[in-house]
């Protein structure tokens, strides 16, 4: 439009207050000046009326203000800092005359301080302040009466530059494997993490090779194009992410290629970092694979972690957070309990900040939303935050802490269960049945992709909450009519599964199931079991021992397809690295029922033909060898070596025992000295949770 212009603030009008935009103006209504759309117009729905007409006088004084940006941004771009020997430098760039300029953003970008103040804020709900004056608000926009010419909000401030160190920014630069490398890394395998699209990860990572090949194929790489690197993603990352496409590739171009920003390439070290994780011992690699080749995996999953945690810290300083940096925090932590172990304080620190960003972007609500909604943004956000949801209670059921989130408080329809390459296709439908899904949300291929994992898994993960709130509260919770109704609740969900993804005993031999989709099966069966004997757990303190049937029957079938993670890694590949976590997570609750079992000595009631001291020994036995294979290096190993000492403890005593003996007094009491032993296990949380396996008294 003739006569509008385009500024990184409103233009002030000669008593020097903001000038508003021309809708505004003419209405003669508050305008809070915001750019590039105001708050006002954005509400009404003429976004694209939105202009702040700059007057006559006003014109060749803006004009020279935009010369003078223009000048001091192409001297920068051809003077890049250089640091300086007396001072660290930084990224934020110098004038001529020592002084910091704005950053400029590339063309089409939204400028880095548009929606700054929306995006500080972040999602603000029912019972926050501007929930009281969004009404009002709305209200005197429709009736269109003059209100005084008071400022709305505070001036936005321009964005100076990224208040990083250079080292920091450069320190994860230095760190990208080389090309071949990061191919062989970043295949779909890799990428399979906290929800995010396994095929965009490739995408990505070819992106950044199209556009900073020059930068990065040297070796040793120039530092100087490093720095100019390091400054472009800074300059990328001022700018806020678009949450709200339609289009996958606009979606996809807004953090890949010339728009690359530090919340891409820490998802990049995620994905090198569990390639490195996954990535085979006798893998035939390229010779041209040289980090590969030059360093020990171990070295280079800790070097992965660490510049993705860098890259955490630089994208903080953006201009605002977004999905993308949620994704990011999601993989650094679930690197972080590979590292130090679920039950360490540093892992419970990462997952709480994760829950905080994903609650500060409103992930966990959706109100009124579409459940079958298959635009790209709204999708991916879906899966982000299931994947958060099911990691929140595998935590929480992990520890026995109280979860961070709740159903009580989350609206997100599950995502849809959409192959990669339907949602991320150039020419994607937007109806969702031609998205091949049916009227449930679940592909009609019958695939297991991995929405169809998190969307599973999502649903059990719901009937935890419920489960871990019966389990961790003090109050009183409805007792045996309502653990029988969440116990149908939970069948009716298997019931509903697509036949596909329910796991079957000739899997295992089938060989027309591969070995992903048999973890797949694997890992969501062993969810729904866990709900199960959780539910009956809790049952049997209400029934006593008449549930006690099933429970073991349930612990049998845990700790037996637990084992199938160890016993079949040809087969189970994708699980190498977390056969432990696996085998401790499921295995060894479990367990912990048998041991029980197995120290009776003889059967106590109406108990099932499968309690025989024989398949007690030899499940024992099984878990007592994994371990020991567990090495001393593994994130949980302390765990494992203290449930081991338990179970050695408790099969030797039942082997030397005489037979028929029963190692529990009348009253059901512990009538064997292992005290020492107990109370070790009896410390540990995990064996520990919701007091199952504590005797009375201890």
């Amino acid at each position: 439009m003739d006569g509008s212009v385009s500024v990184l603030g409103a233009l002030k009008r000669k008593n020097g207050r903001l000038q508003a935009c021309d809708p505004c103006r003419k209405r003669k209504v508050a305008c809070d000046h915001r750019v590039p759309v105001c708050s006002r117009c954005r509400r009404g729905g003429v976004p694209d009326r939105c202009v702040y007409l700059a007057q006559h006088d006003h014109r060749h004084h803006h004009h020279q203000q935009q010369q003078q940006q223009e000048q001091q941004q192409q001297h920068q771009s051809r003077h890049a800092a250089i640091p300086r020997p007396t001072a660290v430098p930084s990224l934020r760039p110098q004038a001529e005359n020592g002084s910091s300029v704005s950053v400029s953003v590339p063309a089409g970008r939204t400028p880095p301080q548009a929606n700054l103040s929306e995006s500080n804020v972040g999602y603000l709900g029912a019972t926050s302040f501007s929930a009281f004056y969004e009404e009002a608000q709305n209200c005197l926009a429709v009736t269109g009466k003059r209100e005084p010419d008071w400022e709305t909000t505070p001036p936005l401030k321009v964005v100076e530059g990224f208040p990083r160190l250079d080292e920091l920014a450069l320190g994860a630069l230095r760190h990208i494997p080389d090309v071949a490398s990061s191919r062989l890394l970043v295949k779909p395998q890799s990428s399979v993490y906290g929800g995010w699209c396994p095929l965009a990860g490739e995408w990505l990572n070819e992106s950044l090779w199209t556009t900073f090949g020059e930068t990065l194929g040297g070796s040793p790489r120039d530092e100087e194009q490093l720095r100019r690197m390091s400054f472009r993603l800074c300059r990328n990352g001022a700018a806020p992410l678009g949450e709200t496409h339609t289009d996958p590739r606009k979606w996809f171009e807004e953090f890949s290629g010339p728009n690359l920003r530090w919340e891409s390439l820490g998802l990049l070290f995620v994905f090198w970092a569990y390639g490195t994780r996954w990535l085979p011992d006798k893998t035939v690699m390229s010779k041209d694979c040289d980090v590969l080749q030059n360093n020990h995996s171990s070295h280079l999953i800790r070097q992965y972690r660490m510049a993705a945690w860098t890259c955490i810290e630089l994208s903080r300083g953006a201009a605002s957070s977004n999905t993308l940096l949620a994704f990011l925090v999601f993989g650094h932590s679930l690197l972080e309990s590979n590292a130090s172990g679920d039950a360490g304080m540093q892992y419970w620190r990462t997952h709480g900040d994760l829950v905080a960003i994903a609650t500060y972007l409103g992930l966990h609500v959706s109100p009124n939303a579409d459940p079958m909604d298959s635009s790209i943004t709204t999708q991916i956000k879906r899966r982000l935050f299931a994947a958060i949801f099911i990691n929140d209670k595998v935590t929480a059921t992990f520890t026995g802490r109280p979860s961070f989130l709740s159903r009580r408080f989350s609206s997100t329809p599950l995502p849809l269960d959409v192959s990669d390459e339907i949602l991320l296709g150039s020419h994607r439908p937007a109806d969702p049945r031609a998205c091949r899904v049916d009227e449930n949300g679940w592909n009609i291929d019958g695939k297991i992709y991995l929405s169809t994992a998190v969307r599973a898994r999502a649903m059990l993960s719901y009937v935890r909450d419920e489960i871990l709130e019966i389990a961790l509260q003090s109050t009183d919770f409805g007792g045996k009519k309502v653990l029988l109704n969440l116990k149908r609740r939970e069948m009716q969900i298997i019931a509903d599964f697509p036949p596909f993804i329910i796991y079957r005993p000739d899997d295992l031999n089938n060989p027309d199931v591969s070995g992903k989709d048999l973890y797949s099966k694997l890992r969501i069966w062993l969810e729904h079991l866990q709900n199960l004997f959780f539910i009956e757990r809790l049952l049997s303190k209400e029934e006593g021992e008449e549930s006690g049937s099933r429970l073991f029957e349930i612990s049998i079938e845990m700790v037996t397809l637990s084992h199938l993670f160890w016993t079949h890694q040809n087969r189970l590949k994708t699980a190498e690295d977390s056969i432990e976590w696996i085998t401790v997570s499921y295995a060894a609750p479990a367990g912990g029922i048998l041991c029980m079992e197995l120290l009776k000595g003889k059967t106590h009631g109406a108990m099932s033909p499968l309690a025989t001291k024989a398949i007690i020994v030899e499940k024992l036995g099984m878990l007592a060898a994994f371990l020991d294979w567990v090495g001393p290096s593994s994130p949980n190993a302390d765990i494992c070596l203290r449930v081991k000492k338990v179970v050695r403890r408790v099969l030797e005593q039942a082997l030397e025992a005489p037979a028929q003996t029963n190692m529990l007094d009348e009253a059901g009491h512990w009538s064997m000295d292992i005290s020492a032993d107990w109370s070790s296990m009896f410390s540990f949380d995990l064996l520990d949770t919701f007091e199952w396996l504590r005797p009375e008294g201890a």
